[in-house]
């Protein structure tokens, strides 16, 4: 039997592939209504409670004193991962870590924590580290600048502890500089509790593009995702300051009575 390929109905292949589009259409819009609904619910001055930071790390700082970050229990406190070769990739994290400090210059219940990916055995130490914080302009003790003899342990402490995910070599020929790290900030509250995670350099990538977009379409101007994506980072920046301030207000971990 010879088997010839069937004929295909261009109007059935357009309606099939309507259909699928359709679907797909759908199928995000319950997406997006389930997410919507889901942040109305919430407090959106309230940040969740992700998990308990359960190990301690002791570490040497940009003045070479051995600090403990259990000592910052009962303070409110971020942690950012830095790469004291790689400043600029960071950019984004550590704008917003400085930009913190600042805005809390004057409450001594707000502590920032630089945490190296390389640590003394890679030949990051106090000199680095002090470099890294004058290149930066950051001046204050309640800025921990922080290395260990373990670069094993410090990566194991970003990703586990802090979760804010892993460092790895790139590849040759990738661009970039030598480590791909995380460019988020953890929010840790009294007790310890890991709060949130923020990654400012995803929200403004993604407010770039809104910006494009609208710039090649000036209509998506009245579009309510565009406008709020062209705002996205001053939007992430809004609600980390609630966030801090809810959880400077607490009373007991997720109240303020």
């Amino acid at each position: 039997m010879d088997l010839e390929p069937a004929e295909r109905n261009p109007a059935e292949l357009r309606r099939t592939a309507f259909i699928l589009v359709a679907i797909m259409i759908i199928g995000a819009g319950f997406v997006l209504y389930a997410y919507r609904k889901h942040e109305q619910s919430q407090d959106p001055k309230r940040p969740p409670i992700v998990a308990k930071i359960s190990k301690n790390l002791a570490a040497k700082n940009q003045h070479n004193q051995l600090v403990s970050l259990s000592e910052l229990e009962g303070k409110v406190w971020f942690a950012a991962p830095i790469c004291v070769s790689q400043l600029d990739e960071n950019q984004h994290a550590l704008a917003m870590m400085k930009e913190l400090w600042q805005h809390y210059s004057d409450n001594d219940q707000v502590r920032f924590v630089f945490l190296s990916i390389e640590g003394a055995d890679q030949g990051v130490e106090a000199e680095e580290l002090m470099a890294a914080m004058k290149s930066l302009g950051i001046d204050d003790d309640r800025c921990w600048f922080l290395t260990t003899g373990d670069t094993g342990k410090q990566r194991g402490y970003i990703k586990d502890q802090l979760r804010l995910g892993l460092v790895i070599e790139r590849k040759e020929g990738e661009a970039g500089g030598k480590w791909k790290f995380p460019s988020e900030i953890a929010l840790i509250d009294r007790k310890m509790h890991l709060r949130q995670r923020y990654d400012f350099k995803e929200i403004y990538q993604a407010q770039e593009m809104a910006k494009q977009k609208v710039a090649a379409d000036p209509s998506l101007k009245d579009n309510e995702e565009a406008r709020f994506y062209v705002n996205a980072v001053e939007n992430q920046k809004a609600k980390l300051l609630k966030h801090t301030d809810y959880v400077l207000s607490e009373t007991r971990t997720g109240h303020v009575d």
